[in-house]
This record gives structure tokens, sequence and C-alpha cells, in this order.
């Protein structure tokens, strides 16, 4: 009898494992002009997670060089007003003020975010993550601060001139409906990432290469 309870037990946490391992698998959305679009409901988080993939056909560090352009976030970042660097620790760590433009009858969005920029030699990949610090800077009159947000990029190279280009967000930009979050965030990650592919093209970009000195700081920090 107590083999048999035992067993009982034994199956259900199986099956409760695999259920939890179904309900943490990302979940293809959208598939449309070389970029997929997932999303995720991890557990105590409010909101989905959404990613983005896709393949860029440039170096990693051109693409870099894109993303740190805050001059150019209005023409390839979705809905972005503007973006600046209002802080800059080390080579690596930076902080930017950004304000996004929201839809119909709904106050712009402002946040601040802490960046920084990893580099791992081994498998050629840049990591630029960016997580909010809800307490820096004042208020902006007429605009919602945002105050959890959390975003990855990840640039890894895969042969020369092609990179494997990923975008993950997490962000609450406290509208009222969760639907209409999802949609706006959903949108966002993959018109971004669209976007990304465009501005990418510019010729200034390709002038940009990391030297190994610079490399070995963006190492140290790792």
């Amino acid at each position: 009898m107590l083999y048999i309870v035992a067993m009982k037990k034994i199956c259900s946490l199986l099956i409760l494992s695999c259920f939890a391992g179904v309900a943490m698998a990302w979940e293809l959305e959208k598939d449309k002009d070389d970029i997929r679009l997932y999303s995720l409901q991890q557990p105590g988080h409010k909101l989905k997670h959404f990613k983005a993939e896709t393949r860029i056909e440039k170096d990693a560090d051109t693409i870099l060089a894109a993303l740190q352009d805050t001059a150019a976030c209005a023409e390839w970042v979705y809905n972005c007003v503007s973006n600046k660097m209002v802080g800059m620790n080390d080579v690596s760590e930076r902080i930017y003020h950004t304000i996004i433009h929201s839809p119909l009858w709904f106050k712009d969005r402002d946040f601040y975010l802490q960046s920084k920029v990893l580099y791992d030699p081994d498998k050629k990949l840049f990591t630029i993550t960016l997580a909010a610090k809800p307490n820096h800077g004042k208020s902006n009159k007429g605009m919602v601060r945002v105050t959890q947000v959390a975003m990855i990029w990840r640039l890894q190279s895969l042969a020369e001139g092609v990179t494997a280009v990923s975008y993950q967000v997490y962000i609450d930009p406290k509208i009222p409906l969760k639907p209409i979050n999802h949609s706006m965030i959903k949108k966002s990650v993959f018109q971004t990432m669209r976007g990304l592919k465009r501005v990418v093209e510019k010729p200034i970009y390709a002038e940009t290469k990391y030297s190994e000195s610079e490399l070995e700081m963006l190492i140290e920090a790792h």
C-alpha cells in the first residue's frame, strides 16, 4: 500500500513537472520577414515576456553600433520619441532616458534604463542587458513613469558578416487592460526588430570595429 501511494505521488509530481515545462515554453506568435516572435507567461509576472529572433547579414559590432546610436532611436525603435544617454559609469555601463509615444488617449511613457554590455569571446557573443532604474531622475509632467522594464539583446556572430540577433522584453506599460498591453508590446518588439534590420544598412555603422583592447574591457566586465 505504501508503495502504491508513493508511486501515485511520484506520478503526480511528474505530471505537474510536465505541465510546468509546457507552461514555460516559448510560444511562437508570428513568423514573418525572417523574424520569429515568441511569447512566454512566466509565474509571478503580470504580463507576458516577448522575444524576437532573426539573422542579420552584418558583423555583430556593426549592429551594436546601431543599438548604441541614441540619436537614431526614433528611426527604428517602434514609437520611440527620444532616447538619451544621461550617464556613463565605464565603457560597458550606461544610463539612458527613453520616451515612448502611447497611442489613442494614453499619455506618453518614459523610463530610465541601466545598460550593461558584455562580450563572450568563446561564443563570439555580445549581450546587452537593460534594466529599469525607477527612482532615477525626476518625473516628467504629462508622462507616465514606467518602472518595470527588462530587455536583453544578444548578438552572436555565426560567420563573417552574419549575426544571430535576439531581442527579449518584459515591460509593464501601465495600460489598464492586459490585452491592450500585450497587443502594444507584441507589435513594438516585432517592429523594433524589423527597424533594426533596416537601420543597420547605414554605412556609418559598418565603420565601427571594436579593437581587441575594447573587447577586453567588455570581457573583464563579464
